[in-house]
Parts: C-alpha cells; sequence; structure tokens
C-alpha cells in the first residue's frame, strides 16, 4: 500500500467522526443563534487540525510499508489524534450554552462554568433541555435593604451580579409576564434595521405571519447580539434572530 492510500484510509473515519461532532456543535450545543467560534475558537480549530490533518499527515509520513515499528507508530499517532479531538470537543461541550438568563432589559446567554451553585436547591436550574439553554429569570431584589446589599456585593465586594447567581433565578415561565411587560413590539425592530427586513419577515412567516403578535428583547452572547423573540400575548419564547436589537432610548 503506498503513502497516499494509507493517509486516504486514514483521512475517511477522520472526516465521518468530524461530521458527527460537527452536528452536535452546530444542532445540539450551539444551535443558531448560539454559535460562538470566536469564544471557542482554539478549541475548534484543534479539532479540525487534529482529526482533518494531523492524523492522515502523519500516517503519511510514517507510512512505509514493511517498517519495523510501523504499528506501534501508528497506535501512538491515532492516540495522540483521538487525545486531541476528546480535548477539543469536552472543551467545546463545557462552554455550551447552558443558561439564558432575562436580567432587568435583556437575556445573558451563559455557560456552566460561569455559574456557582451554592446549595442542593439551586439543581433545578441544570434540568437542560437537550437543544438549547435553560430559560431563567434573575429577580432584582425590590426590598431597599436587599438592593443595597446586592449593590455593595457586586461593587465592592468583586462579587458576580445576579444574573451570574442562582439564589436570584426562577424559572423563565414563572415570571415570563414580567418580561413581556419590557418587551418591545417587533414591528419596531423590523423598521430600525431595514437591512435585516428580509430576515424578520420570514421569522414571522415562520411563526403565524402577524408581526403584530410578535415581540422582542435584546439578548447578549459573548461574540455578539441577538433578538429573542416572544409571544405578544403570553410572553412565551418562540424564536430568536441573530441581530443587534438594542435601539436605545425611544
Amino acid at each position: 500500500m503506498t503513502k497516499k492510500r494509507a493517509a486516504l484510509r486514514h483521512l475517511w473515519p477522520s472526516l465521518i467522526v468530524l461530521a458527527i461532532i460537527a452536528g452536535l456543535i452546530l444542532l445540539v450545543w450551539y444551535p443558531y443563534p448560539f454559535l460562538q467560534f470566536k469564544a471557542n475558537d482554539k478549541f475548534s480549530l484543534t479539532l479540525v487540525i487534529a482529526a482533518v490533518i494531523f492524523g492522515p499527515a502523519m500516517t503519511w509520513f510514517l507510512y512505509r510499508e514493511g517498517k519495523w515499528g510501523l504499528v506501534f507508530d501508528l497506535v501512538v499517532v491515532v492516540l495522540i489524534q483521538l487525545a486531541a479531538i476528546a480535548w477539543a470537543t469536552f472543551a467545546l461541550y463545557q462552554n455550551r450554552p447552558y443558561f439564558m438568563v432575562f436580567t432587568v432589559d435583556r437575556f445573558e446567554v451563559l455557560s456552566i462554568r460561569e455559574v456557582e451553585f451554592s446549595n442542593p436547591g439551586q439543581l433545578k436550574f441544570l434540568d437542560k433541555p437537550t437543544v438549547g439553554p435553560n430559560l431563567l429569570y434573575a429577580n432584582m431584589p425590590v426590598e431597599p435593604a436587599a438592593f443595597q446589599k446586592l449593590l455593595k456585593e457586586v461593587m465592592f465586594e468583586g462579587k458576580p451580579d445576579l444574573q451570574f447567581r442562582p439564589e436570584f433565578w426562577s424559572l423563565y415561565r414563572e415570571r415570563q409576564l414580567q418580561t413581556l411587560a419590557i418587551s418591545k413590539p417587533l414591528a419596531t425592530l423590523r423598521r430600525a434595521r431595514p437591512e435585516s427586513v428580509n430576515a424578520i419577515d420570514k421569522l414571522v412567516r415562520q411563526n403565524g405571519g402577524d408581526i403584530t403578535q410578535l415581540t422582542f428583547v435584546p439578548g447578549m452572547i459573548k461574540d455578539g447580539n441577538f433578538a429573542a423573540i416572544l409571544d405578544a400575548d403570553s410572553g412565551e419564547i418562540l424564536d430568536s434572530l441573530a441581530i443587534d436589537a438594542w435601539l436605545g432610548e425611544n
């Protein structure tokens, strides 16, 4: 067998593994609009290099029919390749959007690594759907003393803000009407973003066809912004759109 054929035999299974992992990343772990390539590009790049370049290239470099120790060399190459793929894939898995927390006037998307859980009663917030993040609501303290305590902790003690602290969280479905109250009509976003009219109109058609029945709230991910699309009657999140949804004060 030639070097080229040996490398190709290594390349095809590598591509299959890469395709499976890419499917998990794009369809399950980072569904639209949550793909955050810049935040994870070093892991993604390692994954691609390990799967598509390193393994087959090393096979091509080392392979010589009848060479003493060839099997050992190829096993070492495969083990290194698998280790790199496993490391990069696990990092992507750990950094995937796990929580989508409404805070004051926006949604923020967080990974599980950004949140610390202090008691067992908060573990219910880990019950994430298979696709997409868990939807949550961060409750701003209403009592003046509690609000001042939070402000002091965040500004002077270096503690995380309330969107990162499960003790302030509720499930989104328990507070979605409060979110609806601060949302804006989707038609407002359509007028403010003429370059995105086609994308907005497509989204409207996919969600009943009546833009007056849809509102939006800005959302933030590590590498950009998006709009969470709400039902104008219930506040249920129906869809999302990769767009700058920050319109400022009207």
